[in-house]
């Protein structure tokens, strides 16, 4: 379940600071790859066996 959460905070935090185009171009690309990070988090908790293969 930590996993989950972990990807589901990383998808929308990421999502988040991808959208704020206020603070130059370097920060909404970091905010673009917390998002990928989360949601391959996701896909691989959603679609493993608990976490784990």
């Amino acid at each position: 379940m930590k996993n989950l959460q972990a990807g589901g905070f990383l998808f929308v935090g990421g999502a988040i600071i991808m959208t704020t185009t206020q603070l130059g171009k370097v920060v909404p690309m970091i905010g673009a790859a917390c998002a990928l990070l989360g949601v391959g988090m996701l896909i691989y908790y959603l679609f493993s066996d608990g976490g784990k293969y």
